[in-house]
């Protein structure tokens, strides 16, 4: 995982030296467009949470526990009016977790649904730095998996209890700051986009099951800090251009 973020990292700013001095000076052919949508990848989005409160009892069940960090990939659509945008993004993440020792293994599968407002704040040539804040919710599910010795369907049919399924919901606020690469001024372009936000939960919400009712389940709110790297496709107008 170490590994994984450094070299993420390295591309990151590899990538912003490269771009910077082409986009930063970039020969502008008219005034911006004051519309603008567009549709990007999420390729990917780095988040990482305090603990979970659920770890202490899967360890002490002899199961692994949640990760803090986990990368997410999904799409987004925005809506740029002048200097102010709205959009949404929809991110998925997939992680599994294995002890080889204890045959056991988590599969936490989180998705998030991002509603954002954001104010493109500072542009020069291509570049723009803009604050943000918006709504996070993410509906997470996770699978608890043992092995055991029986390895006949029959056996397995009549005594199940090989994994768990759980299922947590939880929200926050997201108050963070981006920048863009990209062309204001012209109908069509290419986007590069950098985004660092944390999420200050509004709740604190219980694991559930949609098998059983718990009794006393501990309860998880994931504030978390993201960085999310977009690519994507803008298209610029002006106000009435397409009646």
């Amino acid at each position: 995982m170490k590994k994984t973020i450094l070299s993420f990292i390295a591309l990151l700013i590899s990538f912003s030296s490269i771009a910077q001095e082409s986009f930063w000076n970039t020969v502008r052919d008219g005034p911006d467009l004051d519309r603008g949508f567009s549709v990007s990848l999420i390729i990917p989005s780095f988040m990482i949470s305090s603990p979970s409160n659920l770890n202490s009892l899967l360890v002490e069940n002899w199961y692994p526990y949640i990760p803090r960090g986990s990368f997410n990939y999904g799409i987004g659509v925005s809506y740029r009016m002048k200097r102010f945008e709205t959009g949404i993004n929809a991110l998925v993440g997939s992680q599994t977790v294995y002890i080889d020792q204890l045959n056991s293994q988590i599969n936490r599968t989180p998705l998030t649904a991002n509603i954002f407002l954001q104010y493109h704040l500072f542009r020069k040539g291509s570049f723009t730095f803009y604050p943000l804040i918006g709504i996070s919710l993410t509906d997470t599910n996770l699978i608890l998996s043992k092995e055991i010795e029986p390895d006949d369907i029959g056996n397995l049919l009549q005594n199940p209890g090989t994994s768990m399924n759980l299922q947590h919901f939880s929200e926050g606020i997201l108050v963070g700051f981006g920048v863009d690469l990209a062309e204001h001024w012209v109908e069509s372009t290419g986007l590069f986009r950098l985004k660092f936000a944390y999420r200050i939960p509004t709740g604190n919400y219980p694991w559930e099951s949609y098998f059983t009712n718990l009794g006393s389940p501990p309860k998880d709110s994931f504030p978390y800090f993201s960085v999310q790297f977009e690519m994507g496709l803008p298209f610029n107008w002006n106000k009435g251009s397409l009646k």
